[in-house]
């Protein structure tokens, strides 16, 4: 398996008003007004030793989450989904690789993840459930060898494992929306 991204999850999640969230990133969001979004939230989150501001949101009974740099461009766009959202063929090469790699799995969630091109794009790209993401982040509950482990997995549209990252609990655990 690669280490190509940290190898542990250690996120920090702290609210916080919109007027604390980089300039570029209100632009980015202001430009989808139209749109309602419904029960806004403004984050800043640490992970390990990187920042970065995220808003959180209901759009078309879909939670989105969307990710920023510290000055405010756009990192990522992610979906929550059910898994059987997943296509076929890719959700099979995801249960295969998971069926090879632990001795039990339980997948706790799903997101489709936007994330390569211009950020506006990309945004608009994530509004419409029928667009394709760059990728799948699951989170995993698993057993292996009679220890049990959360993973943050991340694969590509097609199915293709790119890397993984143990989540690791903390006493904010709470503050997911």
């Amino acid at each position: 398996m690669s280490t190509i991204a940290q190898s542990k999850k250690e996120e920090v999640e702290q609210r916080i008003t919109r007027d604390k969230m980089p300039l570029e990133a209100l632009q980015i969001l202001d430009f989808f007004n139209d749109r309602k979004f419904k029960k806004e939230h403004y984050f800043f989150e640490k992970d390990g030793n990187r920042g970065s501001y995220e808003a959180k949101f209901i759009y078309n009974k879909s939670v989105y989450s969307v990710e920023f740099s510290p000055k405010g461009k756009l990192e990522d766009v992610e979906v929550v989904i059910k898994k059987q959202q997943i296509p076929q063929k890719p959700l099979n090469k995801i249960e295969s690789f998971l069926k090879d790699n632990f001795d039990a799995f339980k997948i706790v969630k799903v997101q489709k993840q936007f994330k390569n091109g211009v950020a506006k794009e990309v945004f608009e790209k994530s509004l419409l459930l029928t667009n394709h993401p760059d990728n799948f982040e699951i989170i995993v509950q698993t057993r292996l060898k009679g220890s049990y482990y959360k993973y943050e997995i991340l694969f590509d549209a097609s199915g293709d494992y790119k890397e993984k990252r143990k989540v690791v609990k903390n006493q904010f655990d709470y503050l997911i929306f």
